[in-house]
């Protein structure tokens, strides 16, 4: 088998491909995740489109996350794309606490129950989400944080790293974290052509039977599901206030057709030893688009030490471009090629198959407390 790099800069293999049956691991949640002999899939999957593209979202094959006690499992077929009638109204503040105030909540399309807790909802295309619902949320006027997982991984796995599901109560925000349908190779695999659309209708639907505050959306992603985040700012830009990739393949060009109808306030963290998506070659060049997309000035660095840097641009309107690089990395091999700095600072995926994704040692962030914060600090102008 051999690697190729595409004309997009991003990684593609060439040869056969062998499988071995779906195995289960258990850790702190479920991971549903595929031995596979070769690292073919993990380098498809840093394409956008990877191998989703023969539409596995018609249908079948969801990589659904195992449920447990406690989650409310639906069977709602359609997932309403509108946003009509969503306000802010109950008055979400800017520091996240949510809070109803007399706000009409109600289930909408996939999002079959606005009750408090945690529910694995199923929907279109084979995608399966988890919703967790803070206390504080059941009458409207929180945010909304929707939480992508990257290849080979779940909602849970992604919830190990990022820890949202946690922050998301103590700050007033819904979470939304779906699981991709299985790719060619049985892996969750996304394809932003093809599910792009359906999660954003999810949304939809959230902010709806939510009554979400419209002013604090917000959308993050590791690996692939980073590069879904930004696809998703790049097509609708009026619903998401700001969006956090973590090692994230590409997702937006942001020229041309294929930019944001309007400036958003991105975080963008990257490792600068990552093994899967290199940091010269993906992150460099997706900071320096948006750089030449929107008219910042020049850089403030806010931290710095021998094994980390964060930077921000400011442009004349106030949209904030924040990237923090770092040397942490993972030890674990996907599939025999070493993880390194493909992994995310502070979160718990330690030892998982065919990685974990967490970065190990002493680390100077959390990921997950870095992107609320940056949320909580940048809702919608």
């Amino acid at each position: 088998m051999r690697l190729a790099v595409d004309k997009r800069g991003e990684l593609t293999t060439l040869g056969s491909v062998q499988t071995q049956p779906r195995v289960v691991r258990s850790s702190r949640s479920l991971r549903f995740l595929l031995a596979c002999s070769s690292w073919v899939a993990l380098s498809t999957a840093v394409s956008s489109s990877g191998c989703a593209d023969d539409d596995t979202s018609a249908g079948g094959g969801g990589a659904a996350s195992s449920s447990s006690g406690g989650v409310t499992s639906s069977t709602s077929s359609s997932s309403a794309n509108t946003s009509a009638g969503v306000g802010g109204a109950g008055g979400g503040v800017a520091t996240g606490q949510g809070g109803g105030g007399g706000a009409s909540v109600g289930p909408v399309g996939c999002v079959s129950t606005v009750a408090p807790g945690h529910h694995e909802l199923p929907c279109d295309g084979g995608i399966s989400y988890e919703l967790e619902i803070p206390a504080a949320c059941a009458l409207g006027g929180c945010g909304l944080v929707l939480d992508l997982h990257g290849y080979t991984m779940n909602a849970d796995a992604q919830d190990e790293n990022t820890g949202m599901r946690a922050l998301g109560a103590q700050h007033g925000y819904v979470v939304v974290q779906p699981t991709a349908p299985v790719d060619a190779l049985l892996q969750p695999s996304w394809s932003q052509p093809a599910h792009a659309p359906r999660v954003h209708a999810f949304v939809l639907d959230t902010i709806a039977a939510l009554a979400i505050d419209p002013a604090r959306v917000h959308a993050m992603g590791f690996s692939q599901g980073g590069g879904m985040a930004q696809r998703l700012v790049c097509d609708h830009a009026e619903v998401y206030a700001s969006a956090s990739p973590i090692a994230s393949i590409a997702g937006c060009a942001y020229e041309g057709a294929d930019e944001p109808s309007v400036e958003v306030d991105l975080l963008f963290v990257h490792g600068r030893k990552d093994g899967i998506v290199p940091f010269l070659g993906q992150a460099v060049p997706q900071r320096d688009a948006v750089l030449a997309a929107w008219p910042f000035g020049a850089p403030t660095t806010l931290e710095e030490s021998t094994t980390h840097r964060a930077r921000r641009w400011i442009t004349s309107t106030g949209t904030v471009l924040e990237h923090w690089e770092h040397d942490y990395e993972a030890s674990g091999l996907a599939f025999g090629i070493p993880v390194a700095g493909h992994c995310v600072p502070g979160g718990d995926d330690i030892g998982g198959f065919p990685a974990g994704y967490s970065c190990e040692g002493t680390q100077a962030f959390t990921y997950g407390e870095l992107a609320m914060a940056f949320f909580l600090a940048h809702p919608r102008r």
